[in-house]
């Protein structure tokens, strides 16, 4: 489910950023995998926008190596789900996180503008706002369930120029539940 964001100034200010869900990387013809945009100041719109999500390999594989632990607390946590399939489709997901950063070459990407020139806010910090218009924080402040995107990227978050056939056919695998 995607987050709701609070961007904060010291002087009181704030404003909400809503995630969206329904982005995906095409993996193969029949493969998909879903990720959530996270806010970061691109430069070309001099904006903070939406932007495809910036996690490193590093984090990935550690988070891996915690749900192969039974005893680590990420373990713990994955295994309540009130799902008994959900602990392994999550490792899974995670293997392919990390097979796809591996591999991708190409910066994470605005998903305004498609430009790379991206830098992502720390969350929970205090940090000088880009512009120079004080200082602000960013923060998880809630979740929300809101339309779906339904946007095609490749592995490397290039937008795909799909037929009508073509994104049907990645809409049915969507549909089905058949993404990662």
């Amino acid at each position: 489910m995607p987050a709701v964001f609070k961007l904060e100034w010291k002087d009181g200010r704030f404003e909400e950023i809503a995630g969206h869900r329904g982005y995906y990387y095409v993996i193969d013809e029949n493969s998909l995998l879903s990720f959530l945009p996270e806010p970061a100041w691109c430069r070309d719109c001099a904006d903070i926008r939406l932007c495809e999500p910036n996690e490193s390999v590093e984090t990935i594989r550690s988070e891996i190596e915690e749900l192969d632990d039974p005893d680590s607390e990420r373990s713990k946590q994955v295994a309540k789900s009130l799902s008994k399939d959900f602990p392994d489709h999550w490792r899974e997901r995670r293997v392919l996180e990390l097979q796809l950063a591996e591999q991708r070459e190409l910066p994470p990407s605005c998903l305004t503008c498609g430009g790379r020139n991206v830098i992502f806010i720390p969350e929970d910090d205090w940090i000088s706002h880009p512009t120079g218009d004080g200082e602000i924080r960013l923060s998880v402040s809630g979740m929300c369930s809101t339309n779906f995107a339904m946007k095609f990227y490749d592995t490397e978050g290039n937008p795909l120029e799909l037929t009508d056939r073509d994104r049907d056919r990645l809409l049915d695998i969507v549909r089905a539940g058949k993404d990662q």
